[in-house]
């Protein structure tokens, strides 16, 4: 593959300063599809907020996290590429640091971002064989209907995942992602149960489902996981990101 990063990035990236607050922060994740934003430090990207950091802080703080600010959440360290580098080496970047995007910088300017809905792009437009079941995840963490968006956040950073069914005994009745739980902070700024602020009755998959054409779901559908079930049980679950680990091996093996 010899795509560049430059040829799939969003080119719409919305940045902050260090002191913007956590109301700012909610209201801007709670719309941006990319799930992050960039710190500024007199224009300079320093620093990047995610869905993720948000739940993380959500999981220690409480509603107490209104208090805190964007310096408080970045990340330390920023990763980015460039333009030219190859959408392969990036999605490497993204795998061994263990994060979901990267900033495109060039000469200090942000010019876009390569994130995990960027390589479902990626993987719309390529032809390759393989079906769900040989790159679901089936150790599942899952959660109980009457849980708090507040034990959804700990569970989520405990476990290091981003989304969680949830469950009613051993059946499937919806599903909670960090997203949700930014946009029920955003609006309700407080703590709510986990079913008012996921996603009843998701849409799910059958194991034998091809990759391209749960690729095309979750584009079509604007969404980054989807639920293996079998004859009415949970039995998997695929991801964005188990999607990019499926390109990477075919690339390998190319």
């Amino acid at each position: 593959m010899r795509a560049k990063v430059s040829d799939y990035m969003n080119t719409v990236v919305v940045t902050v300063s260090l002191n913007s607050s956590m109301e700012e922060l909610l209201s801007i994740l709670s719309r941006e599809s990319s799930g992050r934003v960039v710190v500024l430090n007199q224009e300079k990207p320093v620093g990047i907020i995610t869905t993720r950091s948000i739940v993380a802080a959500f999981s220690e703080y409480g509603l107490d996290v209104f208090n805190l600010k964007a310096k408080d959440l970045m990340s330390e360290d920023l990763i980015s590429v460039s333009p030219d580098t190859p959408i392969i080496d990036a999605i490497k970047i993204m795998i061994n640091n263990n994060i979901g995007g990267l900033p495109i910088i060039e000469n200090q300017i942000i010019r876009g971002l390569f994130t995990e809905r960027e390589v479902i792009d990626v993987i719309t437009d390529l032809k390759f064989s393989g079906i769900i079941d040989s790159i679901m995840t089936t150790k599942i963490e899952t959660i109980p209907q009457n849980a708090s968006i507040l034990d959804a956040a700990k569970l989520m950073t405990m476990k290091g995942v981003r989304r969680l069914p949830i469950v009613n005994e051993y059946r499937m009745i919806g599903i909670i992602t960090a997203a949700d739980i930014v946009k029920y902070l955003d609006k309700h700024k407080q703590i709510g149960n986990v079913l008012d602020a996921g996603t009843r009755n998701p849409w799910t998959v059958n194991r034998y489902m091809s990759i391209i054409d749960a690729a095309k779901m979750m584009k079509e559908k604007k969404i980054g996981t989807l639920p293996v079930v079998d004859d009415s049980k949970l039995v998997g679950i695929v991801t964005e990101r188990d999607l990019m680990y499926s390109l990477l091996t075919v690339e390998l093996n190319s």
